[in-house]
This record gives C-alpha cells, structure tokens and sequence, in this order.
C-alpha cells in the first residue's frame, strides 16, 4: 500500500514540470530589473531543451495592468544594442486548464530599450510566455515557464 501512495504522489507531480526548463539552458542570474531570467536561444534548437546553446539571456518584468517589458542581455548580463533586433517580437501567452492548452498570441515592441507589450490575462496559473525576436536572419526564443 505504501508503494501505491508513492507512486500516484509521484504521478501527479509530474504535471507541474512538463514545460519547465523545456527550451534552454537553466540561468541563474538575478534580473537586473527585478523580474525573472531565462535563456535565450534559437528557435531552432529550442526542441534541443537544456542541451541549446545559450545565445543570450533574458528578463521579464510584468505589471498589474498585464503590460510585460522583456529586456535583452549578453552572457555576463550586459544589456544588448537594441538596434541589433528587429523593433517588433511576437509572444505567446499558453496556460493549462482541464487538460486543455490555450494559447494566446500578443505583439511586443521595442520601446526604451525592452520589448513591451500587453499580455492577455491567463485562464489559469501557472502560465507561461514565449517570446520570439529576430536578430538579422536569426530566430530567437525565450521561454518564461511556470508564472503565476
């Protein structure tokens, strides 16, 4: 009996980590604006999950009226030349709800040096964003998972 309680404690946990570290190399930088980090790499290697190759990193703030800045950074957490990118990103908003994924795309532009939009409200929590920039002919992928 004892195993059984083990493994459906096991079972259900498994859920909260499906999309968790699912498109890059975990970070472990603290955000220089106070939101939170995650890995950038190309949309390309992002099936690759943490074996991509980490190109840049990224920030997310969020304010209460759903409005998201993302902010750019090298390596060692220097802010990127915002002329280096296109002056538009897309970003998708997916949350989970009764097994069922919605996902819910918004624009972002590059405003004062981050990308900024509005995000939609999520249908449930925890959510997560993806945002895709070009830099030249390259397609980027930040992935900020399990928001609430």
């Amino acid at each position: 009996m004892r195993y059984l309680g083990i493994l459906l404690a096991a079972s259900l946990s498994l859920p909260a980590f499906a999309h968790d570290e699912g498109h890059g190399p975990k970070t472990t930088d603290a955000g220089k604006m106070g939101g939170v980090m995650t890995a950038v790499v190309l949309a390309k290697e992002a099936k690759l999950g943490p074996k991509a190759a980490l190109v840049y990193k990224a920030e997310l703030t969020r304010s209460d009226d759903g409005t998201v800045r993302i902010y750019l950074y090298d390596k060692e957490m220097k802010p990127l030349d915002p002329a280096r990118f296109a002056k538009s990103a897309k970003a998708v908003l997916e949350s989970h709800k009764k097994k069922k994924t919605s996902k819910s795309p918004f624009a972002l532009t590059l405003e004062d040096g981050a990308f900024t939009g509005k995000a939609p409200k999520a249908s449930s929590k925890p959510f997560n964003i993806d945002a895709l920039f070009k830099e030249g002919d390259k397609e980027l992928l930040a992935a900020f998972d399990n928001l609430d």
